[in-house]
């Protein structure tokens, strides 16, 4: 499944990745921002999209918030 399924982006709609970012002292959470943007070019929804590796037990949790 894509992103763009997984998010219910409709078909006709892109969704654009803006910027990357990592916190942690490994880079154990990296966070991505994204907008849904309509064929004419209108912003109609940012998502972001975090993913938290444990460093112990190398766990991965992962969240996405639509604001």
């Amino acid at each position: 499944m894509s992103l763009k399924d997984e998010l219910g982006i409709a078909p006709e709609n892109e969704l654009r990745h803006v910027f990357s970012r990592t916190k942690g002292t490994l880079g154990q959470t990296e966070i991505d921002e994204y907008e849904e943007v309509t064929p004419d070019g209108k912003v109609i929804a940012r998502y972001t999209v975090t993913e938290h590796t444990n460093l112990r037990g190398l766990n991965t949790t992962r969240s996405i918030q639509k604001h």
